[in-house]
């Protein structure tokens, strides 16, 4: 049993160092760990001495990364797993992955149960709190089945990461290319949640990059085009299960906004953004012009090219 660990980055060295260092940390050892770059500006030299570690360069956006460092991944790993940049693993975590796809053959694709997420805190972790965080997760012998998993940590048998491979039509951060990469899986065998590890995501420097119109356009955008591939099975669901719920968080994420005075918590979740976002993807739908690609148009203004939104 091996896995090649692909971790895709753009512009956080530092953060990338921290999470590759930590993986060393595992009971069982990466048989690789693919760092999968936009720039060269994106990993640091000593990152690059690690041991296992290698590097390859492309095109920026989360599928198109994920995507090369498929290709990258060793022929004797057959394992997977895509990791956030910023997200700290149980020591336990690959032991267990392993073990647990070994003796389930019914098993396409699982993500460890998530104790704490800095994004949905408002604000960023330090690596000790994300440490203490997991050794006081009390861990359990079960694994239940989901409808997708984690896009943080998303642990896959290599043959079907090779069959399914990320959809590139999701540009920049990929909204909803987890869930897509899930239900692809299905073909494949159980897409599944185990309570045997666990994994905490810092949420470190993501303001720039969750916040405002780029997301609330995505938001419909992205599930939009799942739906016309069918992913999304009907437009009921669409409807229910994505725009609806998206416009109600931003709702009530505005209404929240008024009386937090968290700097960090305005930058991460800004509602107003996301609102406005929206609301010009349905413009788009009603005027036939909706697309994930569509939201390459408006990243490419000055002030989301400085912002590091990939």
């Amino acid at each position: 049993m091996s896995t090649a660990v692909i971790v895709c980055s753009v512009g956080r060295p530092q953060v990338l160092h921290d999470t590759v260092a930590a993986l060393h940390r595992q009971t069982v050892s990466p048989a690789a760990i693919i760092l999968s770059l936009s720039d060269e500006r994106s990993v640091l030299p000593e990152t690059l001495k690690i041991p296992n570690v290698t590097s390859v360069h492309g095109e920026r956006g989360l599928t198109r990364q994920r995507n090369a460092g498929i290709g990258a991944a060793p022929t004797a790993a057959e394992y997977l797993l895509f990791l956030d940049d910023d997200t700290e693993l149980a020591p336990n975590y690959l032991a267990s992955m392993e073990r647990l796809f070994e003796s389930r053959a019914d098993l396409a694709v699982a993500s460890a149960i998530l104790v704490i997420d800095g994004l949905r805190l408002g604000y960023p972790l330090s690596r000790e709190e994300a440490v203490a965080a997991i050794a006081k997760h009390p861990l359990e012998q079960r694994t239940e089945p989901g409808e997708g998993v984690s896009g943080c940590n998303i642990f896959v048998r290599r043959r079907t990461a090779e069959e399914v491979q990320f959809d590139e039509r999701l540009p920049l951060s990929g909204w909803l290319e987890d869930f897509d990469f899930s239900v692809r899986c299905r073909p494949y065998g159980m897409i599944a949640w185990t309570f045997e590890s666990c994994v905490a995501h810092l949420g470190m420097q993501r303001a720039s990059r969750e916040r405002g119109f780029l997301v609330g356009y995505a938001q419909i955008a992205n599930s939009y085009h799942l739906w016309r591939k069918g992913v999304i099975p009907s437009f009921a669901r669409l409807l229910g299960r994505f725009w609806l719920p998206a416009f109600g968080r931003n709702f009530l994420a505005l209404a929240r906004r008024a009386g937090n005075r968290n700097p960090v918590w305005r930058l991460v979740f800004d509602p107003l953004g996301r609102l406005r976002g929206s609301a010009c993807a349905l413009w788009d739908a009603a005027r036939h012009r909706l697309s994930p690609e569509r939201l390459l148009d408006f990243a490419e203004t000055p002030a989301e090219v400085a912002s590091g939104v990939r």
